[in-house]
């Protein structure tokens, strides 16, 4: 009888991961529903190794301070299998530092170069800037723009992308500037791109930057192209305002792919609305991670094992695509979509 009620116990105790984002964003918001609709969907299913999976929400604010303190609460916390997360290029590079050596972390949106190989137990879902930033600067050239302007949030993300979209791009580039993150005065910028007649600006930055960007364009009445990351992905929520721009997103939900459709579906009846690419790869990271846990069992070290070395033959099948990862953390063959928003969608942009 004892051994039974050992057993139960055992059972009905639930394997506890992390997840970290600033969950007061529109894109943490996002990522959020992304996590919370996984594990719903595995508890339901009866969860992993039949014990259900609980996870521990911390918000970093987005700030790689506090990014290191939860990852360090993480760690100290045995109970912590791994991460989902974290959300945030800034954050996650200061988290990754935490992690190296004692968890394994997914990152859901992080994209910045400088994750790159920065640790053999934090890995991401998403492709990194130096491809993403080549891929936006060749659809400009296909859309014959030759005369571009940059702004980019002055961190880690921004400047990564900034740099990427401007070594690829084929014409001239009029204007780069850094700004602040969030909300400020952006006339002057604006401003100075119609004077200069830029026929394309590029933006590499959240929606919350963007959406100042777009009003003042928009007051201006300036006709070029807008052209923006994936941090843009959140600009559907404002349908006239964001109407024509291009965004280069991680995921589609048009994307016709059976298991993109059944999230969507999902994820609507649930949320009553439509995912974006934040919520699609948070909820990837999250199966992911929930896979490598059943395969091996609630050990840090053997699910960082596990995640290096999937393979062609037992990629994990994502929504967003097969996931692997290259020596370094990065994925294999993760690559952006061009949309173009339209009443509230993003659709597949024309080439």
């Amino acid at each position: 009888m004892i051994a039974l009620l050992a057993s139960c116990s055992r059972s009905s105790h639930p394997i506890v991961v992390g997840a970290a984002g600033p969950w007061n964003e529109a894109y943490g918001a996002m990522n959020k529903m992304g996590i919370d609709l996984a594990v719903e969907e595995i508890n339901a299913h009866g969860g992993v190794r039949h014990r259900p999976l609980h996870v521990i929400e911390r918000d970093d604010e987005g700030q790689g301070t506090k990014a290191a303190q939860v990852a360090a609460d993480f760690v100290a916390n045995h109970d912590v299998v791994a991460v989902i997360g974290h959300v945030n290029s800034g954050a996650m590079v200061a988290a990754a530092h935490v992690y190296d050596g004692e968890l394994p972390a997914v990152a859901t949106t992080a994209t910045s170069p400088e994750l790159t190989g920065i640790s053999r137990w934090t890995f991401r879902v998403i492709s990194s800037d130096s491809a993403n930033g080549i891929a936006l600067a060749r659809f400009a050239d296909k859309l014959g723009r030759r005369r571009a302007a940059i702004i980019y949030e002055n961190n880690s993300y921004g400047r990564g992308l900034a740099d990427s979209f401007q070594k690829a791009f084929a014409g001239e580039i009029v204007s780069i500037d850094p700004i602040p993150e969030g909300k400020s005065d952006l006339e002057p910028f604006v401003s100075y791109y119609a004077r200069e007649k830029a026929d394309i600006v590029f933006a590499a930055g959240t929606d919350a930057s963007g959406l100042t960007v777009l009003r003042e364009a928009r007051r201006q009445g300036m006709t070029a192209d807008f052209l923006g990351g994936d941090g843009w992905t959140g600009l559907v929520a404002d349908t006239a305002l964001s109407r024509g721009v291009y965004v280069g997103a991680p995921f589609t939900a048009e994307d016709p792919r059976p298991e993109a459709q059944s999230f969507v579906r999902a994820f609507r009846q649930k949320y009553a609305q439509i995912p974006d690419g934040n919520a699609a790869l948070a909820y990837d990271a999250t199966r992911l991670i929930a896979a490598a846990i059943e395969a091996v069992g609630p050990d840090r070290a053997r699910i960082r094992e596990w995640l290096a070395d999937l393979d062609d033959k037992d990629a994990f099948h994502g929504v967003t695509g097969d996931i692997r990862f290259q020596a370094d953390g990065d994925p294999v063959g993760k690559s952006i979509v061009m949309t173009r928003i339209e009443n509230g969608l993003l659709t597949v942009a024309a080439q």
